[in-house]
Order: structure tokens, then sequence, then C-alpha cells
């Protein structure tokens, strides 16, 4: 009996002290933990916080985040949620049939609940013919539309069967599609190419566990996109020879996205996913094409491979019309503080990319900001620069 006592004893003790030792010393290293965590650093004592419980509620909160085998417990955690219920306790995930992962927006722009109305579509289509045809006018500028594939219609068949059997409504894909064409606005359905072919092409063109385009899909997209910038300007472009060195069994980059997110001990099992070579013929352009992007974050994915700075001859991004970066690297620019007359008006081509959540605001605020600064008069544009 005496031992048993002891055993417990020591148990009690010991597994607090061996915490303390982890949170001080950290002779196990912890590992880090994937997405955005709120900074909770350790509080300045002081006597007013002490006496109003400020100082106690901060102090909770760093211990909470900074206790010994924090991280290895999170992932314990999230496992267990994950292989008991299929909670992928992370912002926004969706776990699919077979495990498909989904962002929750894409599940609404599919079933249509996202729809913004044919009218306000329609009307923000005829904002971007008219654009289309100042840049061009004016400046010899192409703009073009690129509709991005998204998950929520590549992989509906493995949606959860409790959004599936709701019934689905227009979408803002189907009607800007339909907007666009009709209004002969320049337009790349990434989305429609996609989807044909599917049941047809060797290599995984979307991620199981991932939010974004596979590597593969993003190069065959970039290729396709370089061709039909030639064809419509006439301009030479750099040469894409793609090729495929096999398949492998885990995910590069951004094709784990989602899972990584979730921080499991066990990954999420992946799909073979194939990682594309490319070789660039007569790169030496004399004379370099120069596009400004605008959009979502799968413009990351080019720009990380490598096919932005070696097809076009700037990489200038404007993400969300919000954040301007170079590449990937982000500037602390604004977007809305550019002068539009050299950002802009400089380029060969200005490339709206954006995938079916954002559909409810295709070019989200800069085809307002374009048209502004078109027709707006000189004494406006002074007043505006004063303000």
């Amino acid at each position: 009996m005496t031992v048993v006592k002891w055993i417990c004893l020591c148990f009690v003790f010991g597994i607090p002290i061996i915490f303390i030792v982890q949170k001080g010393f950290r002779p196990i290293f912890p590992g880090t933990l994937d997405g955005y965590f709120e900074p909770n650093p350790s509080p300045v004592f002081d006597f007013n916080g002490l006496s109003e419980g400020t100082y106690q509620s901060q102090m909770m909160r760093h211990l909470d985040r900074s206790i010994g085998f924090h991280n290895q417990m999170v992932r314990l955690h999230n496992q267990l949620d994950f292989s008991l219920f299929r909670l992928p306790n992370a912002r926004k995930v969706v776990v699919g049939e077979d495990d498909y992962l989904y962002e929750d927006q894409y599940i609404k722009a599919w079933s249509g609940k996202d729809f913004i109305g044919k009218n306000k579509i329609e009307a923000r289509v005829q904002q971007l013919r008219d654009v289309q045809d100042l840049l061009w006018k004016e400046k010899k500028i192409f703009f073009l539309v690129i509709l991005l594939p998204d998950k929520g219609t590549f992989y509906s068949e493995h949606i959860p069967s409790r959004f599936r059997n709701d019934p689905r409504g227009l979408t803002n894909y189907q009607w800007y599609r339909k907007s666009l064409e009709k209004q002969k606005v320049n337009v790349i359905d990434l989305n429609s190419w996609f989807l044909a072919m599917k049941d047809t092409i060797r290599y995984c063109l979307y991620p199981k566990t991932g939010i974004h385009w596979s590597n593969y899909g993003a190069c065959l997209a970039m290729d396709s996109l370089v061709k039909y910038l030639e064809i419509k300007t006439g301009r030479s472009l750099p040469e894409m020879k793609i090729t495929i060195p096999g398949t492998i069994n885990e995910t590069r980059g951004r094709e784990d996205d989602m899972a990584k997110g979730m921080n499991l001990i066990c990954p999420v099992h992946a799909l073979p996913m194939a990682q594309p070579k490319v070789e660039y013929i007569n790169q030496n352009n004399e004379q370099p094409f120069s596009a400004l992007f605008l959009g979502d974050s799968f413009y990351f994915i080019w720009a990380e491979a490598g096919y932005i700075g070696n097809v076009f001859s700037n990489r200038d991004f404007w993400y969300y019309d919000h954040d301007v970066y170079y590449g990937t690297f982000k500037t602390g620019k604004l977007a809305s503080d550019q002068d539009l007359g050299k950002s802009v008006f400089k380029n060969n081509a200005i490339i709206l990319v954006q995938t079916n959540a954002g559909y409810g605001c295709l070019g989200y605020g800069f085809v307002d900001q374009l048209l502004e600064a078109f027709y707006q008069t000189d004494h406006q544009q002074k007043v505006k620069k004063i303000r």
C-alpha cells in the first residue's frame, strides 16, 4: 500500500514539475503551430492592474499559451476531435466526405447562398466593359478577367450531405460568366476548363487538403494565360516548356495549407501530386511584357513558382485591391494610395484574377477607382490629392 501511495504522490507532484521544466528550459522541442495566433506576452506587474483584475487575466492568457507542452497538447486535442468527430478546429474549414477539406465560403458560393442578384452583376460587368474599352482606347492596355477554379465546384461530390441536400440557387459564377460573354469582356474561364479536364487529365488539378489549385494546375493555367495574351495582343512572351518528372505522395507549397492549419499529429491523407518543372524559351525578349495583377491569393502560387518573374517584366500585385505586393513581398503600401498614372498605366495588361468565393464583388474597388481616374477633371484630381 505504501508503494501505491508513493506512486500517486510522485504522479501528483511530478507532472506539474515536468510542465514547469518544459516551460522554462524546453528540453523537448515543442515544434510550431501553423496559422496566426494573437501574441500574449508576459504582462508587466503593477498594483493598479492587480486591483482591477486586468493583470490576472493577461497573465492567465500568457500562461495558457506558454505552458510546457502547449503545442503538443493542442495537436493532441485537435487530433482527437478530428479522428473521433471529424471536427477540424480550424477557422472556416469544413470537412467533406473522404476527408476533402473546404473553406466554408466555397460551399456558400457553390450553393448560391452568396448570390448578389442579376442587376448588380450586370451593372458591375458593364463597368468592366467600360474599363476595358477605356484602357485600350486611351492607353493601349489590354484588360482581362480570369475566373479562377474553386474547390466547391470542382469537388462538389465530396461536399458534406448536409449542404448538398439543400436546394441550390443561381450562383454568382453562373451569372457573371453569362454576362461577361454577353457584354464581350475579355475573359478566361478556368473554372469550366478545369471541370472539363477533371475526368480525363492524368495529374491532379486541385489538392484534397488545400484551398488553392495544385502546383500542376497553376502551371497549366499560366501556360494557357501566356498563349492567350500572345494571341490577343500580338506580343511575344517566353514559351513555357513543361515536364513532369512523376507523381509524389506528398504535397508541396500551399497544396496542404488547410490541413496544416488544423494542426494535427497525423496529417490528413493527401492525393498523389505532380510537381512540374518549367524551362523558359525565348526569355530575352526585346520588348518585355508588363502586367499588373489584381485579385486573391491564387496569384501567390504563380509568383512562388517563378512564373510571374520569368514571363513578365514586373511582379506587381494588388491583393484584393488593398495591399500592394511585389511578387510575394508585401511592400506595406496600399493600392488606394497609388498614383494610377505611374502604377497602372505603365503596363501592357491589367489582369483581374478571382475565384468563385469573391465573385460577389468582382474587381473589388479597382474598377470604381479606375473609372473615377478617367472621368475626373484635372481640378477634381487636384482637390482629391490635397484632401
